[in-house]
């Protein structure tokens, strides 16, 4: 029971057969929107149009300098096409043309309605380098034809009017513009001038200075750093000195306290000593030194203040005093380097500033410069509009003429009725088959037995084409003699309905009985062939028919079979409406219900012991039990030892029971019969059910013992085999 895919295979009977199963698809949509557009377009009244053609004229200038050739044509009708529709649609020329033709003649829309529908109906085309042409719309061509020439003569008239009140206009406007540009290009150049006095320190050309200058900021800054980390140093080996000094006993022996003048004059002798080691004696610094020491010594040292010093004591002293030189030179030195720190950054603010100062300069320098092109150009312009001016004076010639006057329209020019019929069918057809592929490659339903055998792997024992209750009547009626009664049975011919069990058979399409020389009926015998052929061959007595979801057939296939069996078996045949919840049978064959309702299948379910031959109905050689009362636990009745029980009673008297079981997937009612039976036959209908709903159902089926399918309502006439079907019945049954 495996499955091959779900590959549908594609060919040209595939198509033909999608077109004609699904030919409502495109049926309904042609008529639909074909005849609803049909009616529309006739609905929509004629209109008419008239075109007239004008071309543009040269315009001559005055002198052969101002143009170059002495002739020069006008803009091309493009770059006009805007000006043109402002004239030709503007109030003037269309209320000249509303009250001389009385467009709104009944006086039903305002003024401003009337225009707008006016201009609705005009449409201005470009046709060439120099021409266009006005066309106007409307109901009666005479009309037409007569306001699309007004429509042309207006236009060349309001288009030379305008044009001397354009050349006055545009006059006004460059005097204007000239000198709004003029003052604004003096004021950019002075305020460009201003800019430039103001920053002439910072300006680019200045940048080459200020960056050498701030390098000899730079080095100085740094000498002078130097110059405080080697005094820093040396204050530091003085320091360490004079307290090795004091180690050693320095200020032990201390002289007497001496006054300040003494050490005062101490300290200026040792700072000469050293600046004398380091500049020359015309330094400004020693000469100061040199002045405040006679001032001290003129002062004068009192009595015992020259005792002699240890030698301790006097390099003490003079360390001492050298600490002190140290630290003015330092202070010295960090105010000398914060003043170079305050130029560095004014150094560094003229460079840093120099690169906005340049892009600032160079926009008002571009400004300045397209004020200055714009004032230039438009000062040509002013002088060529006076010289238009003059040439517009001494010459009167319009500017536009018209070429090709309106012509009485032969025709209708909409609606295109035609047309957008076609076009609508063409779209009406195509949504169809849209609908159709969308249909099929939603559809996943068997439709051919060959595509059912591409699915799974799984015979088909026969393949049982539609019944047509048509066929079947007019078949019988031919056979049936004057009293109505037909006389061709499921026997050997013994049996005779009514007409109106005839009827019967024939809604039922119980095609075995009614129609037994058709094709559904020759299925049904090639299917009861196979089953005898399985009997024979593995001795089975009970196969149970079921299907996979409902609404397949299954009964109907139940019942046809068991009458073809009955009619080949040499044995009696046995069949068993086993759907105990849902039992058919009994309407198929159109059963008194209230006869056998009451004792059917279910019934002997309940019963212990007893015959079971009064529930069966007899329909020639077939033996029937309908399914009886409906029960509340159907599963358990069948998984019953009485169902066991009354299945072997069947197989010793019948040579063949065939069990009409429920559905497969939604109960589980056949999967119990299928265990207790010898063979199962799944029954699957072309065109309902669903491969996944077949595939489930198989695969929920345990039983190994399943024979195959039947595929029931094939419809052979669009299949490659259909020439076999309608030559039986032109040469067969036609003829019998």
């Amino acid at each position: 029971m495996d499955t091959n895919g779900e590959s549908n295979g594609f060919s040209v009977f595939t198509v033909l057969r999608a077109l004609n199963r699904r030919k409502w698809y495109v049926i309904a949509p042609v008529l639909l929107i074909t005849g609803a557009v049909s009616v529309y377009m006739l609905k929509q009244p004629e209109r008419f149009r008239a075109r007239t053609l004008i071309v543009s004229l040269p315009v001559v200038q005055e002198n052969d300098w101002t143009s170059g050739s002495g002739a020069a044509a006008s803009g091309s009708i493009e770059d006009q096409l805007r000006s043109i529709r402002e004239t030709l649609l503007g109030g003037p020329v269309l209320e000249t043309v509303s009250k001389e033709y009385s467009i709104d003649p009944e006086g039903n829309r305002t003024p401003e309605q009337t225009l707008e529908a006016l201009k609705s109906r005009i449409r201005i085309q470009v046709e060439g380098l120099d021409a266009f042409s006005i066309t106007f719309e409307g109901e009666r061509p005479q009309q037409v034809v007569q306001l699309t020439n007004r429509l042309a003569e207006l236009f060349v008239e309001r288009t030379s009017d305008l044009r001397g009140e354009r050349v006055e206009q545009a006059d006004g406007f460059l005097d204007a513009e000239v000198a709004r540009l003029q003052a604004e290009l003096r004021q950019q150049e002075e305020g460009l001038k201003a800019y430039r006095q103001s920053v002439a320190q910072l300006l680019p050309e200045r940048l080459a200075a200020n960056l050498k200058l701030l390098e000899n900021l730079q080095q100085q800054m740094r000498s002078k750093t130097d110059q405080i980390i080697e005094g820093q140093a040396r204050r530091v080996a003085v320091i360490d000195e004079m307290k090795a000094l004091e180690q050693r006993g320095a200020l032990e022996a201390a002289p007497r306290e001496r006054t300040a003048a003494e050490v005062r004059l101490d300290e200026q002798r040792l700072k000469l000593r050293q600046l004398k080691a380091r500049y020359t004696v015309r330094n400004p610094e020693i000469e100061r030194t040199e002045a405040e020491i006679r001032e001290l010594e003129a002062i004068g040292i009192p009595a015992g203040a020259h005792r002699e010093l240890s030698p301790l004591q006097l390099r003490y002293l003079a360390l001492k005093a050298e600490a002190l030189l140290i630290d003015e030179q330092l202070r010295s030195y960090r105010q000398e380097r914060s003043g170079l720190a305050k130029d560095i950054g004014i150094s560094e603010r003229r460079v840093n500033s120099s690169p906005g100062l340049e892009t600032t300069l160079a926009q008002l320098t571009r400004e300045a410069a397209l004020t200055r092109s714009r004032y230039e150009t438009m000062l040509a312009k002013q002088q060529q509009s006076k010289l238009g001016e003059r040439l517009q004076k001494s010459t009167n010639s319009a500017g536009f003429k018209v070429a090709e006057p309106a012509r009485l329209p032969l025709a209708p020019s909409i609606p295109r009725r035609m047309r957008i019929i076609f076009m609508a069918f063409v779209a009406s057809l195509g949504l169809g088959l849209i609908g159709i592929l969308l249909a099929e490659q939603m559809d996943t339903t068997f439709d051919t037995v060959e595509e059912f055998q591409r699915f799974t792997n799984l015979p088909v024992l026969s393949a049982i084409p539609a019944v047509s209750n048509r066929a079947a009547r007019r078949r019988n009626g031919s056979n049936r003699g004057s009293s109505g009664v037909d006389s061709s049975g499921p026997g050997d011919g013994d049996s005779v309905f009514t007409q109106e069990q005839s009827r019967h058979y024939q809604k039922n399409r119980l095609s075995v009985l009614s129609d037994p020389r058709s094709v559904p009926s020759e299925q049904y015998r090639i299917l009861a062939m196979k089953v005898q052929q399985w009997a024979e061959e593995s001795d089975g007595r009970v196969l149970v028919v079921t299907s996979s979801a409902g609404g397949e057939g299954k009964s109907l296939t139940a019942l046809n079979l068991s009458l073809a069996l009955s009619t080949s078996l040499t044995g009696p045949v046995l069949l068993v409406d086993s759907d105990l919840r849902r039992p058919m049978v009994h309407q198929y064959l159109g059963l008194n219900q209230g006869q056998h309702d009451t004792s059917g299948f279910s019934d002997l379910l309940t019963q212990t012991g007893g015959d079971f031959t009064s529930c069966a109905a007899k329909l020639g050689k077939l033996d029937v039990i309908l399914g009886g009362t409906r029960p509340q636990n159907p599963v358990g009745m069948l998984s019953s030892p009485r169902a066991q029980e009354l299945l072997a009673q069947w197989r010793k008297d019948y040579r063949l029971v065939i069990l009409d079981g429920p559905p497969l997937i939604p109960i589980a009612d056949s999967h119990v019969l299928g265990a207790l039976a010898d063979g199962v036959v799944v029954v699957v209908r072309a065109r309902q059910t669903r491969r996944e709903l077949f595939r489930r159902a198989v695969e929920s089926l345990s039983a190994a013992n399943v024979l195959g399918v039947v595929l029931n309502d094939v419809e052979y006439g669009d299949t490659r085999y259909a020439y076999a079907y309608r030559n039986y019945q032109r040469h067969y049954l036609d003829r019998s």
